[in-house]
């Protein structure tokens, strides 16, 4: 117990020989720089314009610079003094400047967003929704900064942009949620400035205490400033912890999705391709598309079964195969192939020996078929023998590319025996653009060629070409239109043209990679 005292001794000793300022002239400075002018209201809206226009860019480096001519370290600095003196009148100042800049900096940022073309919520505005308790330490460390560079009077400039950091991008966002309607981004945003502004007041009240400001309290006023700042952090620390154990757990939760998807398709073969992951409630809805060698099924409850255990919680898997031929299925598949065209070529022969004895090609077709063509697809006999529709399933590997040449291999001049090739259904590849440009290759033109022939192959009649260019709607409509009329050019009538806009661009682009902005893709239509 007397070492104790010794040592409250020595500290307040310490804290008097060494933490001597001026303080009447630091007070009368804090009470100019907590001023409401014309000045504050100019700067005021100048940062909250600035700091819009970045948030709404999705500009970190414009952010900042809107956070150097910001004017709320005054006002913020002089309620916390205010706080440790008990001086009444510099605190109904300092919250009516701060009132008065809230209401600028929301109605300038409102303003903005709502004459703006651009309103989608950019990973900047949504990093300012969900305060944790980091953001909580960010603003007492701004404080605590704040205050001693005023109080020393060294840095105010510098340790006001930390300030400003911690409070006028989360009032720009504000003013966004509520030109945009959005409850909860301004919601969040709200509560993320509430906390940074009593944060940031309070460690001025602590410093300021520190720097022996407020000396003349009395031991029930002291008590009542220890209480209101410790019962403050209690407060706003138990949500921002809640909110950050939550992150922290959907962070570990997409970790081990993402490594059991992987882990999954290393171990078949293949490897993902795209993943997204929604929450309803308790549940993870999971949608992936895997490339994969060969088919194997139930693999989605695989899945599924894996993460129930790893997460301890329900998981519903949406799983989509695209199936790819590796070097050795390749091999096997020309070996096939030289079968089955000697096959087919015997087919022929036994056709024309046989036109009369229409039973027996009918036995050999099915022979062939149960033979070389089971796990390929179905080979349908017309014409009375003179041709022949071969439809492949999933099985084959064959993409449309392939499946045009095997017809083009199957092919016999002059009389005889004719095979039509069917592709399995599958998705049409993407074309891809060079950046800013609509103009189709000689390769691209070749492609849609082979999509032309295999939509008519299947029949389809009606196809939409879907342009994505990012924003730029008509960069978009002009490579949808491209291939609407190559595909015009090469059979395809009843085609439609549309430009994917900005929003479900960047949103497609977020699940599968950036490549697709320079994308069109064709997809059947619905009748």
């Amino acid at each position: 117990m007397a070492s104790a005292e010794a040592l409250w001794r020595w500290l307040r000793q310490w804290r008097r020989e060494h933490l001597q300022v001026d303080r009447a002239a630091v007070l009368r400075n804090v009470d100019e720089g907590g001023q409401l002018g014309p000045r504050y209201a100019f700067m005021t809206v100048m940062a909250c314009g600035i700091a819009t226009l970045g948030l709404l860019q999705n500009s970190v480096a414009v952010i900042i610079g809107a956070m150097l001519i910001s004017p709320l370290m005054g006002p913020i600095v002089e309620l916390g003094m205010s706080l440790a003196t008990f001086d009444f009148r510099s605190l109904r100042e300092s919250l009516k400047t701060l009132a008065v800049g809230t209401a600028v900096a929301l109605t300038t940022a409102t303003a903005i967003v709502l004459v703006s073309p651009l309103q989608e919520a950019t990973p900047e505005i949504l990093a300012r929704t969900e305060p944790t308790l980091f953001d909580l330490l960010v603003a007492v460390f701004s404080g605590l900064a704040g205050a001693y560079a005023t109080i020393t009077r060294k840095g105010e400039t510098i340790v006001g942009v930390a300030i400003a950091t911690a409070l006028m991008p989360p009032l720009a966002v504000v003013g966004f949620g509520i030109a945009t309607l959005n409850a909860g981004i301004a919601g969040g945003a709200l509560f993320l400035f509430m906390t940074n502004l009593l944060a940031i007041a309070l460690s001025v009240t602590i410093m300021a205490r520190w720097y022996q400001f407020g000396g003349d309290d009395t031991p029930k006023q002291t008590a009542w400033q220890a209480t209101m700042i410790v019962g403050t952090f209690l407060l706003l620390s138990i949500p921002l912890g809640l909110a950050l154990r939550d992150i922290a757990a959907r962070g570990l939760a997409d970790r081990t999705i993402r490594n059991v998807m992987d882990e999954t398709a290393r171990s078949n073969g293949g490897q993902v391709t795209s993943l997204r992951v929604d929450r309803n409630g308790n549940t993870l809805n999971i949608d992936a598309v895997m490339l994969l060698p060969r088919h194997k099924p139930q693999l989605d409850r695989e899945i599924e079964h894996r993460l129930e255990s790893a997460l301890s919680r329900p998981v519903v898997v949406s799983l989509r195969e695209l199936l790819t031929a590796d070097e050795q299925a390749q091999a096997s598949e020309q070996a096939s192939l030289a079968q089955l065209r000697e096959s087919v070529l015997r087919l022929q022969n036994v056709a024309e020996r046989d036109a009369q004895a229409r039973s027996a090609g009918t036995r050999a077709a099915e022979a062939l078929h149960q033979r070389v063509l089971a796990h390929f697809g179905q080979l349908d006999m017309l014409e009375g023998g003179q041709q022949a529709r071969w439809r492949l399933n999933g099985r084959s590997g064959l993409d449309i590319a392939a499946a045009r040449r095997l017809e083009q291999s199957l092919s016999t001049n002059g009389e005889g025996l004719k095979v039509q090739v069917v592709p399995a259904m599958q998705a049409l590849p993407a074309i891809a653009f060079g950046d800013d440009d609509a103009t189709l290759t000689e390769d691209q033109a070749s492609r849609l060629e082979t999509m032309a022939w295999a939509l008519q192959r299947w029949g389809v009649e009606r196809v939409q070409v879907d342009g994505y260019a990012g924003n730029d709607t008509e960069l978009a409509q002009a490579r949808a239109q491209a291939v609407a009329d190559a595909l015009a050019r090469y059979g395809i009538r009843d085609i439609t043209a549309h430009a994917v806009d900005g929003a479900a661009a960047r949103a497609t682009a977020t699940a599968e990679g950036r490549p697709v902005l320079r994308e069109a893709r064709v997809r059947f239509a619905s009748p």
